[in-house]
């Protein structure tokens, strides 16, 4: 059996190794000079630019086996620290290394600049998605799926965490992906909120 995949991007790498691994013949068709799609450096003259650089986080087991099959050590070329969204005047949240979800709660308590009231509007809502399993209806966004959270919550933690996992603003992204990628990195285990960021 013959297979061609269309597109040399993380999905489409992923595809072809698992196509290849059960056997068929694979074909990757891919327009630009290097793999990696959206997720690669650019040369400009004297210039290293990121393009579509991906944070990646712990709790993406799938992602770094992936690497590991291709003969990429992820702990070469990726640095680990736990989850850090500090705006340059120190506010904003950072947790702490340590076991779920603990660290979450954790750092919510101490984070910087943060109100009762935003502190608790983030644990009252993290704490209702717990309640539902993590689950929302297919139609509601991010942005609807955070409506009881403050605006400091929602411009210093949902919204830069929601364009680096799923590459689109809070208006437009959907709520129940969200919630997947919050669960695997809040609950999975310890240093599934880490993030991974990349060092070549």
């Amino acid at each position: 059996m013959h297979l061609s995949v269309v597109g040399g991007g993380w999905a489409g790498i992923s595809a072809a190794v698992h196509a290849a691994q059960r056997g068929w013949t694979v074909t990757l068709w891919e327009a630009s000079r290097q793999l990696g799609g959206r997720a690669r450096t650019l040369a400009h003259q004297d210039l290293r630019l990121d393009n579509g650089q991906h944070i990646l986080i712990g709790a993406y087991t799938e992602t770094l086996a992936l690497m590991r099959t291709l003969a990429v050590n992820p702990d070469n070329v990726l640095h680990r620290q736990p989850l850090t969204l500090l705006r340059p005047d120190g506010s904003g949240l950072r947790l702490p290394d340590g076991p779920p979800p603990w660290n979450l709660l954790v750092g919510v308590v101490r984070a910087r600049g943060w109100s009762w009231q935003d502190r608790w509007s983030l644990l009252r809502t993290v704490l209702q998605w717990q309640r539902q399993h993590f689950l929302c209806a297919d139609h509601v966004t991010v942005a609807e799926l955070c409506s009881p959270m403050t605006d400091r919550v929602m411009q210093q933690l949902i919204e830069p965490l929601c364009v680096s996992a799923l590459n689109t603003a809070a208006h437009a992204a959907s709520g129940a992906v969200f919630l997947r990628v919050l669960h695997d990195a809040l609950w999975s285990g310890h240093g599934g909120s880490d993030l991974l960021l990349p060092t070549a």
